[in-house]
């Protein structure tokens, strides 16, 4: 690498740990068990990650062209990123020394664009199984990346690691049932599940969850936290103790919002569930302590 690539991937790297800084608080938080090029690699994939994103998200409610322009121009990236055209993108290089140096897949990351398009366009799931896919897409897709980048004693290792993603993705659904409904008129429960609890769409909207669904909700952080204990199974797996650690801290601070939900009585409502930077340490601790004692 010549000293103007060296340069412009420092830059890069740098610009992703800010990234990631402003708009990941726990991923932020669970990198400091990082260090050297794991931790970069951790902030050149989540700053992608956090672009497709962000790109796909300004086409919402543009012509349908648009969004297959976007999501054109994200995939040229990624061919360019595995190229070995110049790059002038500071972001892009640091995310081609990570793929190269960790021999990251390209499946999640254009899987995780398929999976971000989908979202824009749909209004609501229609049942489990495209619950879970919207899952795997958007966030299982993340587990697998960063279970390649931490490495792994073996295959098994990877559902695991999707497992820790989807459970996230539940988390964030139920967490953001209220705020989904009313600012975009999305509904990420399953349309069968609703049904069949008798809640009409509309009822997302309120203040108080109704008995009904505090039971929806209920039933789904029980799918969340089932994935969360299979994920456990996979922390072992990861080879480096860098990598166990800041996985740890990640599933514990994220499994936290469903404790918070579940002393509202899982009334998802009243109010985004939030978790204090000392409450995620707290979860971390005791999650911590549980493993030792198993």
């Amino acid at each position: 690498m010549s000293r103007a690539e060296a340069a412009l991937v420092a830059r890069g790297y740098e610009a992703c740990r800010e990234t990631t800084r402003a708009h990941a608080a726990s991923f932020y938080l669970a990198s400091h068990a990082l260090a050297g090029h794991t931790r970069r690699g951790a902030y050149a994939v989540y700053a992608f990650c956090r672009r497709i994103d962000d790109a796909i998200d300004e086409a919402e409610g543009a012509p349908r062209d648009e969004l297959e322009r976007r999501v054109r121009s994200l995939r040229a990236m990624l061919d360019a990123v595995c190229s070995f055209d110049v790059l002038e993108d500071p972001s892009l290089a640091a995310l081609r020394d990570t793929t190269r140096r960790f021999a990251l897949e390209r499946r999640p990351f254009d899987e995780l664009i398929d999976g971000v398009a989908w979202d824009v366009t749909l209004e609501q799931i229609a049942d489990d199984e495209e619950f879970e896919r919207y899952c795997y897409l958007v966030a299982g897709t993340v587990g697998a990346m960063m279970a390649q980048l931490f490495g792994t004693s073996g295959p098994e290792a990877l559902p695991r690691a999707t497992d820790l993603g989807v459970a996230m993705q539940i988390t964030n659904i139920l967490r953001d049932v209220r705020e989904d409904y009313r600012q975009r008129g999305r509904v990420y429960l399953p349309q069968t599940a609703l049904a069949r609890y008798g809640i009409a769409r509309d009822e997302l909207g309120r203040d108080t969850a109704s008995p009904a669904l505090r039971e929806l909700v209920a039933e789904y952080a029980g799918r969340a936290r089932a994935r969360y204990a299979s994920a456990d199974e996979g922390i072992g797996m990861i080879t480096s103790a860098a990598g166990r650690a800041a996985t740890t801290v990640m599933r514990a601070a994220y499994s936290e919002i469903l404790t918070v939900l579940e002393a509202r009585g899982w009334d998802v409502l009243e109010g985004r569930a939030r978790v204090s930077t000392a409450g995620k340490l707290s979860a971390v601790a005791r999650f911590s302590l549980e493993r030792l004692q198993r």
